[in-house]
């Protein structure tokens, strides 16, 4: 059984999914649970194996997914004695030690343009161990030359994508498109979904005032348009590529960290 939890584990990583590992440590006494046994808790609740079944099990998984919410492995310790002013319900009467071992969601980006600052942006973020796919409609630049770690790279219309589904399971979002047009179109497009992350575009503080006003004009909420970070990154005076890709990574880096 051990093992099928291991697998389901790995594959839910691979698929970027959160998820917390329980393992048995310890046992004293009558306990449902013996040492080894492994269950994976997936953040929707969802349960692969089992650590003994019954009260510890319920505890063991409202426990897990509690420090997947909250980013951090934890030791879980259960009580089993009917008796104890500390017990969980169980008739066992022993006790039992677990771990709940915390893999986080893997953060995955979809860069909206594949030129010089998206490049550079990129190769930060291979570093920092973020996943990222490129969208762009020009084939030249689109390549694994340029672009070696990303997940996939889209030739596509980059506003027509915005507006696909399957956009919702990315993390964060960057425009860094060579048109401003382009720019407003991609940002309309994703600015009539709910999204769960950080949205970018790269371009001056005139250019984000004069596509806020339009976009307001249009119907477009308040609240979305005050989430978009734009001009995208923290102040830090960049100008270079390289400059731009550090001042993203660190407000990304910045919210999640104080969020």
């Amino acid at each position: 059984m051990s093992h099928e939890v291991l697998r389901a584990t790995l594959a839910a990583l691979d698929r970027g999914e959160g998820c917390a590992l329980v393992t048995v440590l310890e046992v004293e006494g009558s306990s449902p649970a013996s040492p080894g046994q492994k269950m994976l808790v997936h953040a929707d609740g969802r349960c692969e194996g089992t650590v003994g079944g019954g009260a510890v099990e319920r505890q063991a998984a409202e426990q897990a997914r509690a420090a997947l919410a909250a980013g951090r492995s934890t030791i879980c310790r259960f009580d089993l004695d009917p008796d104890s002013e500390h017990g969980i319900g169980s008739l066992c009467g022993g006790q039992a030690v677990m771990s709940a071992e915390v893999f986080p969601a893997s953060l995955h980006f979809v860069l909206f343009g594949a030129g010089h600052v998206s490049e550079a942006f990129a190769r930060v973020a291979a570093q920092l161990g973020w996943a990222y796919t490129v969208v762009d409609a020009r084939r030249e630049l689109l390549t694994r030359e340029r672009f070696p770690a990303a997940t996939a790279l889209v030739e596509a219309d980059p506003a027509i994508f915005a507006a696909r589904d399957e956009i919702a399971s990315f993390t964060h979002l960057v425009i860094f498109t060579h048109d401003h047009v382009l720019d407003r179109a991609i940002l309309s497009a994703l600015l009539e979904r709910e999204l769960p992350g950080y949205v970018g575009m790269i371009g001056s503080a005139r250019k984000w005032s004069e596509t806020r006003r339009s976009l307001e004009a249009e119907g477009v909420a308040r609240a979305r348009l005050d989430a978009v970070r734009c001009p995208v990154g923290l102040p830090i005076g960049s100008r270079t590529p390289a400059e731009i890709a550090v001042a993203i990574a660190a407000e990304i880096i910045k919210e999640r960290r104080t969020s």
